[in-house]
C-alpha cells in the first residue's frame, strides 16, 4: 500500500530531525533549558492551534491531496535550517518558527493519514493495519537515531536535516503515483466550519471511552512532553552522555517501539482490548521512573536509560495502536477526521505548556529532580481509564453509527438538517 511505503519514507527522515534539531540548539546556537523548552513546545502547540480546523478540511476534500501538499510543505522549511546554518544566519527564534510550521503540516498529515486508513481498508482489519503503519515508525525510530548518530560525525546537525527533506519528498512522490481509490461514506450537506467542529468535539466528549481516553492522553501528556523537552540536555549536560552514545541509547532503548508494535495485536487478544489499555501506561510510567536515578559510571548510566526507553515505548506503542484502532471503529467514515483532530487537539493541548514546565524546572530546581516530579506526575493519567468502561471492554465496537450513544446520532441528525445546501463549496465557511 502506497500509504504505508509514503509513511515509511518519510519517517526515517523525521527520526533524523527528532535528535539533529535540538542538537542544532544545543551545539550550534548554544540553547539554555528553556530554549529548548520552548523549541519543543513550538513544534506541538500545532495541534491546539488549528488541529480542529484541519479537521473539517479533511473530512471535506480529497485526502491523498493534502498528504502530498503537507510533504512538500514540510520538506521546503526544513530545507531553510541548513542553508541558514550555511551562511551562519540562523537563530533560535528561526528554529522556534519553522518548527511550529512543521507542526502545522504535521498535524495536517497525521490526520489526514488517519483518516484515510479506514476507507482502504476493512474494519476488522483496523489493529492490524495501524500495527504495520506503527512498525514502519518503530522500525524507523531504530534506524533513524543510529544513522542521525553516523551522520553527526561527519556533518553538523543542520546539515544532518537534508536527510529528512529528501525523505519528504520521496514521499510526496510515493503518494503522487498511487492510484488506491479512496472509499467515502456520503456525507450531509456542509454548514460552517464551527458547526462541523462541534461535531466533531461532541462525539468525543458525550462517548464515555472517547472521553476517557481523551482525558488520560490530556493529564498524561503534560508530564511526558516535560520530560522529552529535557531528556536530551539531561543525557548530555547532568550525565555527560557523549553524542555518538546518545544515538546508540536512543536506538536500543527505541527497539521497545518494535517489540510493542510487534506484540500489540497478541497482547489485546490475550488480555482484552480494555484492560490492555488500562495495564500499558502503568508499566510505561513505573519505567519513567528509572530516568532521573542515571548516573554514572557511564556504562551504568547507558544501561539505565536504554531500559528506562524500551519500557516506556513498548507498552506505550500497545497503547496507541489500540486507541487509535478503538477510536477509528467507533466513528463513522464521514466524521473521522474531525474526532481523530479532537483527539489530537484535547490530548495535546497540554503538550506546549508540559515543553515550557520541563524547561522552567530544570532551569529552577536542576534536571534531575524535575525529571523525578514529572515522573511522578504521570501517573495522574491512570483514574481517567481506571474509571470507565474500558475494564469491561473486550473487543473492536462495529464501526457505524450504533457505535455511537443516541444523543451523539441525534446531534448529527439535527446538523445535518439545519445546513445550508449551498455545496459548490470546496473549503470551510468561516
Amino acid at each position: 500500500m502506497k500509504l504505508w511505503t509514503a509513511q515509511t519514507i518519510s519517517l526515517l527522515g523525521s527520526a533524523i530531525t527528532t535528535l539533529a534539531l535540538p542538537l542544532t540548539a544545543i551545539t550550534l546556537l548554544h540553547a539554555n533549558p528553556l530554549q529548548i523548552g520552548i523549541l519543543f513546545a513550538s513544534g506541538q502547540i500545532s495541534p491546539l492551534l488549528v488541529g480542529l480546523f484541519i479537521g473539517v478540511w479533511v473530512d471535506r476534500l480529497p485526502r491523498r491531496p493534502l498528504l502530498i501538499m503537507a510533504d512538500l510543505g514540510r520538506a521546503a522549511l526544513l530545507a531553510l535550517i541548513p542553508l541558514l546554518s550555511i551562511f551562519h544566519v540562523l537563530q533560535i527564534e528561526m528554529l522556534y518558527l519553522i518548527n511550529f510550521l512543521v507542526g502545522i503540516l504535521n498535524v495536517l498529515f497525521g490526520v489526514a493519514a488517519s483518516a484515510f486508513l479506514p476507507s482502504l481498508i476493512a474494519q476488522e482489519q483496523l489493529i492490524e493495519g495501524n500495527s504495520n503503519l506503527q512498525l514502519s515508525r518503530s522500525t524507523m525510530q531504530i534506524v533513524g537515531p543510529n544513522l542521525a548518530g553516523a551522520l553527526l560525525q561527519f556533518v553538523t546537525a543542520p546539515i544532518a536535516i537534508i536527510g529528512d527533506v529528501i525523505s519528504f519528498l520521496c514521499s510526496a512522490l510515493c503518494l503522487a503515483f498511487t492510484h488506491e481509490p479512496e472509499y467515502r461514506e456520503k456525507s450531509p450537506e456542509r454548514t460552517t466550519v464551527f458547526k462541523e467542529i462541534g461535531i466533531g468535539l461532541h462525539i468525543v466528549l458525550h462517548h464515555p471511552i472517547l472521553r476517557a481516553l481523551a482525558a488520560s492522553n490530556f493529564t498524561a501528556n503534560i508530564f511526558w512532553s516535560a520530560q522529552m523537552a529535557m531528556f536530551l540536555l539531561y543525557m548530555i549536560r547532568e550525565v555527560d552522555v557523549p553524542t555518538p552514545l546518545i544515538g546508540l541509547i536512543f536506538a536500543v532503548g527505541n527497539s521497545g517501539l518494535l517489540i510493542g508494535t510487534i506484540l500489540a495485536r497478541y497482547v489485546v487478544r490475550w488480555l482484552g482490548l480494555g484492560p490492555t489499555l488500562i495495564l500499558t501506561p502503568l508499566i510505561s510510567d513505573l519505567g519513567a521512573l528509572l530516568i532521573p536515578f542515571a548516573s554514572r559510571p557511564l556504562p551504568l548510566a547507558t544501561g539505565m536509560l536504554i531500559t528506562a526507553q524500551f519500557f516506556i515505548l513498548a507498552p506505550l506503542i500497545i497503547f496507541e495502536v489500540n486507541q487509535v484502532s478503538l477510536r477509528q471503529s467507533c466513528t463513522p467514515e464521514h466524521v473521522q477526521g474531525r474526532v481523530s483532530a479532537t483527539m489530537q487537539f484535547i490530548g495535546w493541548a497540554t503538550v506546549p505548556l508540559g515543553g515550557l514546565l520541563g524547561g522552567w524546572l530544570g532551569a529552577m530546581i536542576g534536571l534531575r529532580l524535575a525529571l523525578l516530579l514529572v515522573s511522578i506526575g504521570l501517573w495522574s493519567a491512570l483514574p481517567w481509564l481506571i474509571w470507565s468502561p474500558l475494564r469491561t471492554l473486550r473487543e473492536l465496537p462495529a464501526q457505524n453509527t450504533a457505535s455511537l450513544l443516541p444523543s451523539q446520532r441525534q446531534h448529527l441528525n439535527n446538523h445535518s438538517s439545519s445546513e445550508n445546501h449551498d455545496s459548490s463549496k470546496d473549503v470551510p465557511a468561516m
